[in-house]
């Protein structure tokens, strides 16, 4: 089988090679090579993680296999030891967005558009609820199966009524107003 640069048959796809940082979910790191593989087509956007990977860990130079289920992440990094001085850039913590305004296509060409709840159930339940945005249509509310969209885009954040109204009076305090990004700090 002739293999290419990447130590992969041209048919299968390539073996990407990237420093990680492996968190276990008891709290412990591996810092090291992350090697994964890529199928075909895959390259362009960002492909799906294997449900297993390999690390050649950067003391030692040993390897694990990890289970990618075993983990609470894979941080792809720029140095393996990062910069404790830092100030990660976060969005305005203070404002819960309830909900988020979406856009989905159907596997038929239908586009929908509307609001959907902003809570974990979104990624781990088979289907969604969307309130349309145009109040003034027929339909009140779509259960939308996940299995027939094709295209899903978050186009903005949105609070509820109640929660709008008490986020005013403290947004100008907390945040820019215009990004959405936390002062650094706020007066």
């Amino acid at each position: 089988m002739e293999l290419n640069e990447n130590g992969s048959s041209p048919a299968e796809g390539v073996i990407r090679k990237d420093l990680a940082v492996v968190h276990w979910k008891d709290g412990s790191l591996i810092k090291g090579i992350l090697h994964w593989h890529v199928a075909d087509g895959e390259a362009v956007s960002l492909p799906r993680l294997p449900d297993v990977v390999h690390i050649q860990h950067l003391k030692g130079g040993i390897s694990s296999t990890v289970r990618v289920d075993d983990v609470k992440a894979v941080f792809f990094v720029r140095t393996p030891e990062g910069n404790v001085e830092y100030e990660e850039v976060k969005f305005c913590s203070e404002i819960v967005a309830s909900d988020l305004w979406i856009q989905v296509r159907l596997f038929d060409g239908e586009s929908l558009e509307g609001r959907i709840e902003n809570r974990i159930g979104l990624l781990v339940e088979p289907g969604f609820w969307l309130r349309p945005t145009d109040t003034v249509a027929n339909n009140l509310m779509v259960y939308v199966p996940k299995s027939s969209a094709v295209e899903f885009h978050v186009m903005g954040l949105a609070t509820s009524p109640k929660q709008r109204d008490a986020d005013i009076l403290t947004t100008s305090e907390k945040c820019d107003g215009v990004s959405g990004l936390q002062k650094a700090n706020p007066v």
